[in-house]
């Protein structure tokens, strides 16, 4: 008694009415899991991406650029705030920086490691290697580093001992190179070269020992790579220079440091890049700002010194910015096309439970069921399904994200996730009554549903209008997402939708009326039905509507990104290979390179030393090279036409020398600029904010058209750079190493491929790739889990139908085409509008969007469409609906016809 009495309470109840609707409910459930997992995953998965990028910014800038460096000189001449005696900023140095240290704000604290520091002289010059030219000169910067022997490890000999107590002539100091500056200076361990300090004695320097660094990536080698390469200069007639670091015991600095004229203490805290996060970046910028603002006053030698830090920090993260601020835009986007179909399998999800409930719920409601009850019970029944899959998808979007930070915004999603199906149960399940009730809950529906849609499509015209007009959220924005470029595919994909089904019946009409004379009623019966169940078909359109869209859109996107990293790596190489010599190319090697097989086309960059250019008031001799425009554009095909150096050449005013200048710090006038020759030459000049090629290695520099050149003007050059356009086949490789080969020892060569494969090894570009693929495979699995929803909730009708028709003598043939007019409106109307908005789609959000920074090119690249990836991603689409539509006859087979046709007169 007990058991039946339980099995008839309101709990027994409820539990016997899911279990009698249990399919529903699962596929419910299967839907909440996927999008709670994507949804809940996506931040973390955008902050793991920005962060390892961001962290792969920093560690890839230069020591020298990235670290906090102070420098305080002290001695004859020195220019310091406040000149000191020449050991005492050695002395006070390590209790400076632990000072500063201190006083850093918790932000620049974290990211940064304790101080470190170095003394040296200015070069001092030492006697000659034996058997050096008259004309060659030979020096040495002497070193003192505490460290030194943590950092390095000793080749030959030993570590310097500490210098005599007085330095007198003959003295000898012991010191220490660097295995390579050692060979470079044909300087032997044990060897003595005689030197003079300041204003004498003339001491002897003994090569005691010889290094090379523990770490090539430390701090302290790149702060000065001629601590491990030593110096080396050709100055032609002036004859060869040649220099190194020479490091002596850091306990005798001081001795040293007064028998010197000059000397500077350099103190640095190295940064750490593995310390940054998204999450705390605008902390650290603050942070950053205020300590370089501020000059900490510390006292060197009892004299108050103000150590002035300086870096290039700030701009590095600014560019990250720049380039992580789109970058998170589209993670945004190509999340939300997946979520927006997921939405529409919900709705259909939450049709089943209640179609199948109806009967239910309206004979519970006849027998006196509140409607508040009912709705309770339905919100309890989608809560029992819906929390435990969001947990699972919360727990599964945590471990697929282990580095995505904090778990808050992913718990506030799943949360949401989770009371979606609840609540929109309840309010779905309108009114709870017989089937009378609902005849003024449908028209009130059909009067309110004009409305929606009006609105729908008129925030969409909206949102694209807004965006073109105002463009993305301003660069300074930071990282948020901009939600109008996020909403306006979804807006545009339902708008598309709504516009579809509501003139789309006019074209099925038109066929019905056309099939009606013809034999056989299948074609004629499935165009009629599938004109009057139009209305049903909403979420399934959207649903592959948006699928295709963002499929479409993905695939933009990915076929844009690798374009413009391609014209990137070409404009920043200068074309497909470039082979610059040590100093200048012979006539000989010149025309050995371009004989290369699979030399397609060539250009020779001519290295014209230093021109002065006048620009008004404005003047500086920068680094010039002469080109032949002609030459330069057959080599530069493969670069955007706004990049090209040879269009910049020709394109200027008539009547003047074209020239494109970089690194110029103020416009220059294009009709009053003036190349100072022997006879000065007009120019036409065009200003890049990036070096179109890795032959021009100053900050200030010029590329002259040298066709147009007067000869009065007297400027003439030497080959230094061949740049090369490869033969469509041909091996980059095999000519990469002839282009090496013929350039010798020195040549520096250039390679976009090589440049390709550098700028996809930045986390974003793998990261975008990565998601956009799984959008593709998320908005596909969506589609099939809509379409099958869909096939499921006519299941009964279907079945009817099949038994009907099989009854009434149809042949299998014919059964099947009128159950594929049920599918066939739906998938034709969904990808036909779905490719359309996808491909209107990225001409929509990319305009506003500038990848140039995300793809290392120096102008936005264009939009790619590939047609052939579209065709293919419909006729995926298409077979999948293929599919669904054999399962769903063959599920309809399967039943009686005798025993479907009896239930149904039983109903």
């Amino acid at each position: 008694m007990s058991a039946r009495t339980s099995s008839l309470s309101s709990a027994g109840l409820a539990w016997r009415a899911m279990s009698a609707f249990r399919g529903g409910l699962i596929l419910l459930g299967v839907v909440v899991l996927v999008a709670t997992t994507a949804l809940a995953a996506w931040p973390r998965f955008a902050s793991t991406q920005l962060t390892d990028d961001l962290q792969y910014r920093v560690a890839n800038a230069s020591p020298v650029t990235r670290d906090l460096v102070t420098t305080v000189g002290a001695g004859a001449g020195t220019f310091s705030y406040s000149p000191v005696a020449n050991d005492a900023p050695w002395k006070a140095m390590p209790a400076a920086l632990r000072s500063v240290r201190a006083g850093m704000k918790p932000p620049l604290l974290a990211v940064t490691e304790p101080g470190d520091f170095a003394a040296r002289s200015a070069d001092q010059g030492i006697q000659s290697a034996a058997g050096a030219p008259q004309n060659s000169s030979y020096t040495v910067t002497y070193e003192a580093y505490n460290r030194l022997r943590d950092v390095s490890v000793l080749d030959a000999g030993r570590w310097p001992a500490a210098l005599p107590s007085t330095l007198t002539d003959g003295s000898t100091v012991q010191v220490v190179l660097s295995t390579a500056a050692a060979k470079l200076l044909a300087w032997k361990v044990g060897e003595t070269r005689s030197a003079s300090l300041y204003p004498d004695p003339l001491v002897s320097l003994e090569l005691v020992g010889t290094v090379h660094p523990r770490d090539g990536e430390a701090d302290f080698w790149n702060l000065d790579p001629s601590r491990d390469h030593g110096r080396f200069a050709d100055n032609g007639d002036h004859g060869k220079v040649y220099g190194a670091v020479a490091w002596v015991d850091p306990g005798s600095w001081p001795r040293l440091a007064q028998r010197l004229e000059f000397t500077s203490t350099e103190g640095w805290f190295p940064v750490d890049p593995s310390a940054f996060t998204v999450a705390g970046l605008p902390a650290v910028q603050g942070a950053l700002g205020n300590f370089l603002a501020t000059a900490p006053t510390v006292s060197l030698g009892g004299t108050p010194t103000a150590l002035r830090f300086s870096t290039s920090l700030s701009h590095t993260l600014d560019e990250f910015l720049t380039r992580a601020q789109p970058a998170n835009t589209l993670f945004a986007i190509l999340a939300a096309g997946p979520l927006g179909v997921a939405l529409a399998v919900l709705v259909l999800g939450v049709r089943l439970v209640l179609g199948r409930r109806r009967d239910a719920l309206a004979l519970m409601a006849a027998r006196g069921a509140s409607s508040t009850r009912l709705r309770f019970g339905l919100a309890v029944e989608g809560a029992i399904v819906s929390v435990p899959a969001a947990a699972l998808g919360l727990v599964a979007a945590l471990l697929l994200t282990p580095r995505g930070g904090s778990a808050g915004p992913s718990v506030a999603l799943a949360a949401i996730c989770a009371l979606a199906p609840p609540i929109v149960l309840a309010v779905a399940a309108g009114t709870l009554g017989p089937r009378d009730d609902l005849r003024g809950e449908r028209l009130a529906r059909r009067r309110w549903g004009w409305v929606l849609e009006i609105l729908v499509v008129g925030l969409a015209a909206l949102g694209v209008v807004a965006l073109f007009q105002r463009g993305l959220t301003a660069p300074d924005a930071g990282l948020g997402v901009d939600p109008l470029l996020a909403v306006t595919p979804i807006l545009i994909a339902l708008a598309a939708c709504l516009i579809v089904l509501r003139i789309y019946a006019f074209p099925l009409g038109l066929l019905a009326r056309t099939l009606h004379g013809r034999p056989g009623p299948v074609a004629y019966v499935g165009a009629v039905s599938a004109v009057r169940s139009r209305a049903g078909g909403l979420w399934p359109v959207f649903a592959i509507v948006v699928g295709v869209s963002i499929t479409v859109f993905s695939v933009s996107v990915l076929t844009t990104e690798r374009a413009g990293i391609a014209e990137g790596a070409r404009a920043r190489i200068g074309a497909d290979l470039s082979v610059t010599a040590p100093i200048t190319f012979t006539a000989e090697q010149v025309k050995q390179l371009r004989a290369v097989p699979g030399v397609a086309h060539s250009a020779v960059v001519e290295w014209a030393g230093g021109l002065r250019i006048q620009g008004g008031t404005q003047g500086g001799d920068l680094s010039s090279y002469l080109v032949d425009p002609a030459e330069l554009a057959k080599v530069q095909q493969g670069i955007p036409e706004q990049a090209r150096v040879a269009t910049a050449l020709t394109s200027g005013l008539p009547n003047r020398t074209g020239a494109v200048i970089g690194g110029w710090n103020t416009e220059i006038p294009i009709t009053s600029a003036i190349l100072s020759a022997q006879t000065n030459v007009h120019l036409a000049v065009t200003q890049f904010d990036y070096a179109p090629g890795v032959y021009i290695r100053d900050e200030q520099w010029a590329i002259i058209d040298k066709t147009a050149l007067p000869d009065a003007a007297k400027v003439t050059g030497q080959p230094a750079t061949v740049l090369v356009a490869l033969a469509p086949g041909a091996d980059a490789q095999a000519v990469h190493a002839a282009l090496a080969r013929i350039g010798g020892k020195g040549a520096t060569v250039g390679d976009a491929v090589d440049e390709q494969a550098a700028l996809r090894q930045a986390p974003l570009v793998s990261g975008l790739e990565l998601l956009a693929l799984v959008s593709i495979a998320l908005a596909a699995l969506m589609c099939i889990g809509a379409l099958l929803l869909t096939l499921v909730m006519n299941t009964a009708s279907r079945t009817r139908l099949v038994a009907t028709l099989r009854t009434i003598g149809f042949t299998t043939r014919q059964t099947g085409g009128l159950l594929a007019w049920e599918l066939g409106p739906i998938l034709v109307v969904g990808l036909v509008a779905g490719i359309l908005v996808g491909i209107a789609l990225p001409a929509i959000v990319l305009a506003p969007v500038n990848l140039s920074g995300f793809t290392g090119g120096p102008v936005k690249p264009a939009i790619v469409v590939d047609p052939m990836l579209i065709a293919l991603a419909a006729v995926g689409f298409a077979a999948v609906t293929l599919v669904a539509t054999l399962i769903a006859l063959a599920g309809a087979r399967r039943r009686s016809p005798a025993t479907v046709l009896r239930a149904g007169g039983q109903e």
